[in-house]
């Protein structure tokens, strides 16, 4: 049986677009976070060298910050006065941070970019003919790169957690 004609009825159409537009958002919403994260990452390792930051940088950011906090209300500015670029801690704390928030990044926006990626090719179902098998297929094979970095990852975090247990067992018996 030949599948390079194939097309979906107009219900499976009506299905496919549905889920393909739910799909865009929920993708633009996780590259968002991706980005977010992102930015964070370097702010944080702006942190780290904010010894090195040029002194009229240091100083416009505690001005604008200044000004942010005289927006807030009384007992949120008392609880936002403690937070300053001097009051950060050492820089040796801040690269995990740095990192742990970078590799957060690229987690999100891959996420984001493949589940993106997998909605174009499910409303390309709908918005072409005669491919639409060929179509599905290619949103399948983002699924699958999405899915499949999220099984390594649980299967890492399952292993840690067995290792974690393993040693804490460990020590409490035989330590």
């Amino acid at each position: 049986m030949s599948t390079s004609g194939y097309e979906f009825t107009g219900e499976q159409n009506q299905l496919i677009g549905s889920l393909a537009g739910k799909m865009r958002f929920v993708g633009l919403f996780i590259v968002i976070v991706g980005v977010l994260y992102l930015l964070m990452a370097l702010l944080v390792v702006l942190a780290v060298y904010r010894d090195r930051v040029p002194a009229d940088w240091k100083a416009k950011t505690t001005e604008y910050l200044q000004k942010a906090r005289d927006q807030l209300p009384e007992d949120a500015r008392k609880q936002a006065e403690k937070y300053s670029l001097d009051n950060l801690p050492a820089n040796d704390h801040l690269w995990g941070v740095a990192i742990g928030t970078g590799i957060s990044a690229l987690f999100y926006l891959l996420m984001g970019s493949w589940t993106r990626s997998a909605a174009r090719s499910f409303q390309k179902i709908v918005d072409t003919k005669g491919n639409d098998i060929g179509e599905l297929m290619s949103g399948m094979g983002a699924l699958h790169k999405m899915y499949s970095l999220l099984y390594l990852l649980l299967m890492l975090v399952l292993l840690a957690g067995i290792v974690s247990l393993g040693f804490t067992i460990y020590k409490h018996f035989v330590a």
